[in-house]
């Protein structure tokens, strides 16, 4: 009862088809596998109708008779429901020949049961016919996923024996390699798989970019039975890989090397920074600056309102300048013009800010630069025609004040008074001259000049002007280039620059003159305006004084510009230095903050040709009298009348006219010598200088003095005077308007007076 419970239990899903010729013993069967269990569906008696039940009900296993009645025996049963159905057929057989057998076998049964049997011998031939049969079944199964799996699969597979012979490769490697399965198995796997490093060329030639690995194949007891070789086309990926290599290029060579600052911020935080926006602020590389906060660590309090607020309208989408300048705060501290424009970007699925920003601080400089120029020269141009103005009524002033004391007794109570007039006029002299220097009207007389030699003669004089307190320092560089300036005119510079430093050591402190040899170079001369390369000696005066910011700085060379006391100051030297070095062809700089002192730097060009200055002949100075005859040329009538009386009551026989016109008609109708031409140098129609040569060329014995409050014209070549021009400059005095006229006529010096 055990066994049979057991087989009932063991058995009850399997159905078993009896196939049997012998009703008695097909009775009989059924009742047995019945008895163990199984379900027993129908009996057949003849192959046919073995087959037609088969096709029906489609039994688990067919427990099938050998030899049957009819045109179909039982192996030719078994082997059609095996071909069409897959059904397991297990033959009950009396005959155990071996003609039987094999004919049997080929039909590929999963068992024998020789009649007669026993139930266990049934029983036991059915479980290990229905195990065989799944296990060939999920077997199968297997096989034929596997099957479908390399089918199916982008890689490209190949599988060798131990040899390395081709056992199996599916249709991508047939596709990669241009072999077919059938052409392939058996051959060596090296003529089918032909690879260079990592290129497979085909059998047609092509040459494939692959990617490749090989595993060993085991058995059951992990000995190798052969190897798989997978392999698969990247031609696109690396095409892809390529492509974004190239635009990893294209973005380093936007990007990385751009001039341009680029920069990401999100949340007040920099997410992204090129090397151009770091090295814009300071920074030594990208990472440096990522995450920086730019309110607090670049952006300076005074801009943040307005620079916020066209953030904030660009993160909601609102339009902004395209361009904005500000200013910002550079790693050392210092401050950097910013010129830059922003888009609003999705970061990270958020919004952010992408800014590009160029360093507009050198082109803020050279701006700044020009406008100080244009405003200096605006102003100079303004300065030059008043002083120019104001030359001729001083000259008119100061000489009638001589003329008036010279008739007037030592004792006259009026003597007093006109002195004061002929003072006061004298000191609106100098102011003009000053204002002349300021506006690049003077008239110099260059020289080849060592400015540590000039400095040195100066040292007891300029102590003599500061206090003892103020220690003074001299530190020259040997030997100096030479410069081309007018000697009187750098001195005035220099006591100028001394007195201003002077002025702001009230409690003393230290003074320092320095000379040096600078060369200027194209980068420098581009960074500031109308610097010209080259070789340049350097003055440079240091105080330690009180300083000054940037609003006096921007306006300390402006003529009447003083933030002395009133009355201590004119508000004209350093405008007068200004004149007088950019006069002599040179610049000048200045460096100052407050309580850190100043330094003023004065750069003058470097000359190699050497020029003997013209000198002064000391014997003539008291020979002021003559009788020569002079023709005077003036268009202002009171200095007309001034110089005519001062050379007639000297001896002189002065012939007068108001132009050039005037002038030449005068000299045609003189019969007799004119020995000299006073002339102004700028008169209405033809010009003092026009007039001199045309007069020069029918009297070629008469000698010229020129006369201006300031000449801009052929007489004077940017400022310098002419080899053999005579000049005096307005205002004069008496004496030295006779003293002059006398060494001209006399021939024994060239030189400008003032």
């Amino acid at each position: 009862m055990a066994q049979a419970g057991k087989g009932t239990k063991r058995a009850a899903r399997a159905r078993i088809l009896v196939v049997e010729d012998e009703g008695i013993v097909a009775e009989d069967i059924q009742y047995r596998l019945e008895n163990l269990g199984y379900a027993v569906p129908a009996v057949a008696s003849s192959g046919e109708e073995a087959m037609k039940i088969a096709a029906e009900t489609r039994p688990d296993l067919v427990l099938m008779d050998v030899v049957l009645k009819g045109t179909m025996n039982g192996v030719e049963a078994a082997k059609q429901m095996r071909d069409l159905f897959n059904i397991p057929v297990v033959y009950l057989t009396a005959y155990s020949d071996d003609n039987t057998l094999q004919g049997a076998k080929v039909t590929e049964p999963l068992g024998y049961v020789l009649k007669p049997f026993e139930e266990r011998e049934l029983q036991t031939t059915i479980e290990m016919a229905l195990y065989r049969h799944e296990m060939e079944r999920k077997l199968r199964e297997s096989r034929q996923w596997l099957a479908t799996t390399l089918r199916c699969i982008s890689d490209a597979v190949i599988a060798t024996d131990t040899q390395g012979r081709v056992k199996f490769m599916n249709a991508v490697a047939e596709d990669l390699t241009g072999w077919k399965q059938e052409e392939a198995l058996g051959k060596e796997l090296s003529r089918i798989f032909k690879a260079n490093h990592s290129i497979l060329i085909s059998r047609d030639g092509r040459e494939i970019s692959i990617d490749d690995s090989a595993a060993p194949i085991k058995d059951d007891h992990g000995d190798i039975s052969g190897v798989v070789l997978v392999f698969r086309d990247i031609s696109e990926r690396k095409h892809a890989e390529d492509a974004l290599r190239q635009s990893e290029e294209r973005y380093r060579n936007v990007v990385e090397r751009s001039i341009q600052g680029i920069m990401i911020h999100q949340d007040s935080i920099i997410q992204f920074a090129n090397p151009a926006f770091a090295r814009i602020f300071g920074y030594s590389s990208p990472e440096e600056v990522i995450g920086i906060n730019i309110w607090t660590d670049l952006i300076p309090p005074e801009e943040r309102e307005l620079l916020q607020a066209r953030t904030a309208a660009c993160l909601r989408g609102e339009s902004i300048p395209v361009h904005q300048a500000w200013q910002a705060i550079h790693k050392n501290g210092t401050r950097v013009w910013i010129e830059s424009g922003a888009l609003r970007i999705m970061w990270h699925d958020r919004p952010a800010i992408l800014a590009f920003l160029i360093d507009a601080t050198e082109r803020k400089n050279l701006e700044d630069q020009l406008r100080q120029t244009q405003r200096m020269e605006a102003v100079g141009k303004l300065a030059g025609g008043v002083a120019h103005d104001f030359n001729n009524l001083l000259t008119a002033i100061t000489g009638y004040a001589s003329l008036l004391l010279l008739k007037l007794q030592s004792d006259d109570p009026l003597r007093k008074d006109v002195d004061e007039i002929r003072k006061a006029g004298e000191r609106a002299a100098a102011l003009t001259s000053q204002l002349l220097a300021f506006s690049r009207k003077q008239i110099l007389a260059p020289q080849n000049l060592d400015l540590n030699q000039l400095v040195a003669n100066m040292d007891k004089m300029l102590r003599r002007l500061i206090s003892e307190d103020i220690d003074l320092v001299t530190v020259p560089e040997k030997p100096l280039g030479w410069v081309k300036a007018d000697p009187g005119q750098i001195e005035q510079v220099i006591v100028n620059l001394v007195v201003n430093a002077r002025d702001a050591m009230p409690t003393g402190g230290k003074l320092t003159l320095e000379t040096a040899n600078v060369q200027f170079d194209e980068a420098y001369a581009l960074s500031h305006v109308e610097v010209t390369p080259g070789p340049y000696a350097m003055l440079a005066v240091s105080d330690t004084g009180c300083g000054m910011d940037e609003e006096t700085l921007s306006r300390i060379f402006e003529p009447f510009f003083t933030t002395k006391e009133l009355g201590k100051g004119t508000g004209l030297g350093l405008s007068t230095v200004y004149g007088i070095v950019r006069q002599s062809g040179g610049h000048i700089w200045v460096y100052s903050e407050p309580t850190r002192g100043t330094t003023f730097k004065i750069y003058l060009p470097q000359v190699v040709e050497s020029v003997r200055p013209l000198e002064l002949s000391k014997g003539v100075t008291d020979l002021e009298r003559g009788s020569e005859t002079v023709l005077l040329v003036e268009d202002e009538e009171i200095v007309r009348n001034l110089v005519r009386n001062i050379l007639q009551r000297k001896g002189y026989t002065v012939l007068e006219a108001c132009n050039g016109n005037q002038a030449l008609q005068v000299s045609e109708s003189h019969s007799g010598p004119i020995h000299l031409l006073v002339t102004d140098v700028v008169m209405p129609g033809m010009s003092g200088r026009e007039l001199a040569e045309r007069v020069m060329t029918v009297r070629g014995e008469v000698k010229v003095l020129y006369m201006s409050g300031y000449t801009e014209n052929a007489i004077s070549r940017h400022g310098f005077l002419d080899p053999g021009v005579a000049f005096i400059q307005k205002p004069f005095t008496l004496a030295i308007l006779t003293r002059t006229v006398r060494q001209v006529l006399d021939r024994t010096a060239l030189y400008p007076i003032s």
